[in-house]
């Protein structure tokens, strides 16, 4: 990490720090092969700043409450890392640190990173995290189940330019679904359901649409607007035609979804980059032939607007030692932590110079097509709406009483919209 000193900065950045002994908790929801590769990023902390420790805390689940708990009592961890629908939280109630004073120490420049990322974290010239990594949500095309109904490449959706529209992608999804048994009940499906709200927001944008009202005080009007209930209907039409699995899967979760489609049972799948770690040995081995599409649009819209989610290291104003555990955020958001973290494949490093070296490195051109898209997504609304996860709550149920009960979209739609301001105006 490169580090400027400077007199009027309050934080001693500068290399090397004193020796004296420290130790730093960090608060992250990691696990498993990822957890692996933030001790990866710690240790070499370690190496930069002899005599300190840093004790990384993981919590999956959770993990909000047991934060917002380990603040309230007094005893922080001196960096967290933010997710994007947390943002409000903890922001707005004034739990993390503000690094806009701190950014030329830390050798931190706005414009080396993806600007809707460093969107998220900032509410005016305040910056309140430091950007970890992010993904925007796509659509994973199997190509070998594609080409073998004779569905060919969509002009200019490769390059996101446009021409991948709901009609483009009903047709797609009728042409692959077939019943390869003989049984009547089909075996490779054109797609998975999208139930939850993070999943089909970029549906009712691509629309022209959105949830909320300006500013996100209110959903009648937009949730339940024409642009939003055309998404609805689309998406709700796909499994009622059979293009999607049966209903079992809407209220349940589809936990079969990568596997039947890496194995050539559904030709298209919406998720974001934390998936491509599942699939990457098969695209490096031949044995899948993955595409990274845009979100398809609403044919009067000129392409796609897809969402980001985000998250970044940030800093409780009761740190113990509020010095050094600025110089950790610093450092886990430097391209050096950013390199090595590249390595678990979750996410897309929130800083440009990086996540082109990854992309340049990938002979599969899937970072490519991923960084491609990004130019058309927005930041979640959840980065701007405290406690968020109730309006997803709600609005679950919009497709749900369609699918499952046969009640009119613009009926439940208008329901969950009224619920929906009763919680904005809380």
């Amino acid at each position: 990490m490169r580090v400027v000193c400077a007199a009027a900065v309050v934080l001693a950045a500068c290399s090397p720090a004193p020796p004296d002994p420290a130790t730093l908790r960090v608060a992250l929801w990691a696990g498993g092969h990822e957890l692996e590769i933030e001790q990866q990023v710690a240790a070499r902390y370690e190496a930069l700043r002899p005599g300190t420790r840093v004790l990384l805390e993981s919590a999956p689940n959770g993990y909000e409450e047991r934060l917002l708990t380990s603040i309230a009592a007094g005893h922080p961890p001196d960096v967290y890392l933010l997710d994007s629908p947390d943002i409000p939280t903890f922001v707005d109630r004034g739990l993390a640190v503000d690094f806009a004073p701190y950014r030329e120490a830390l050798g931190f420049r706005a414009d080396s990173v993806f600007p809707q990322v460093l969107e998220a974290f900032t509410r005016g010239d305040a910056i309140f995290a430091l950007p970890k990594d992010f993904t925007p949500m796509v659509i994973y095309a199997n190509r070998g189940v594609l080409e073998g109904a004779g569905v060919g490449r969509v002009a200019g959706v490769g390059a996101g330019l446009g021409g991948w529209t709901w009609d483009d992608f009903s047709r797609a999804a009728r042409a692959v679904t077939a019943d390869t048994d003989g049984d009547d009940r089909p075996d490779i499906f054109g797609f998975d359901f999208p139930r939850n709200l993070y999943q089909w927001v970029p549906f009712v944008w691509s629309a022209g649409g959105d949830i909320l009202g300006p500013g996100g005080g209110n959903a009648s009007g937009f949730m339940d607007g024409p642009e939003a209930l055309a998404a609805y209907v689309f998406l709700t039409g796909l499994a009622e035609e059979g293009l999607t699995p049966g209903a079992q899967f809407v209220q349940q979760g589809d936990p079969a979804r990568e596997a039947r489609f890496a194995s050539g049972g559904q030709a298209f799948l919406l998720s974001g980059h934390w998936t491509l770690p599942v699939f990457r040995d098969l695209v490096q081995t031949g044995a899948l032939d993955l595409e990274i599409l845009p979100i398809p649009h609403h044919p009067s819209q000129p392409g796609a607007t897809s969402v980001i989610y985000a998250s970044g290291w940030a800093v409780p104003p009761n740190a113990a030692n509020l010095r050094r555990a600025i110089d950790l955020a610093g450092f886990l958001a430097s391209p050096e932590a950013q390199r090595i973290r590249a390595r678990s494949g979750l996410a897309i490093s929130s800083r440009r110079d990086v996540a082109v070296e990854i992309a340049a490195a990938d002979t599969t051109g899937v970072e490519d097509a991923f960084i491609a898209l990004v130019g058309g997504a927005r930041v979640t609304w959840g980065a701007y709406v405290r406690d968020f996860s109730l309006v997803e709550a709600l609005a679950v149920e919009i497709m749900d009483r369609r699918l499952l009960n046969g009640e009119a979209l613009e009926a439940s739609a208008g329901d969950v919209a009224r619920r929906v301001d009763e919680v904005l105006g809380r």
